[in-house]
């Protein structure tokens, strides 16, 4: 894929590339369609805010979600 294609499809403007008819809504979930499944390489990111106050472990915000 071309550098200007990455852009076309680039997820942060292909809402503007549809609205301005550089791209169809049917071309760009075609090609969502055949990007592959990563999420088993994602890594949980925890970023520290020394101003925020005491940490807040990930269990606690997962039951805070689910309640």
């Amino acid at each position: 894929m071309s550098k200007k294609d990455e852009l076309l499809y680039d997820v942060r403007i292909a809402e503007r590339n549809i609205k301005d008819g550089a791209l169809s809504k049917k071309d760009y979930e075609k090609h969502l369609d055949k990007l592959s499944d990563v999420e088993e390489k994602g890594e949980v990111l925890i970023i520290e805010d020394e101003e925020a106050g005491p940490e807040i472990e990930l269990d606690q915000i997962e039951e805070e979600e689910s309640e």
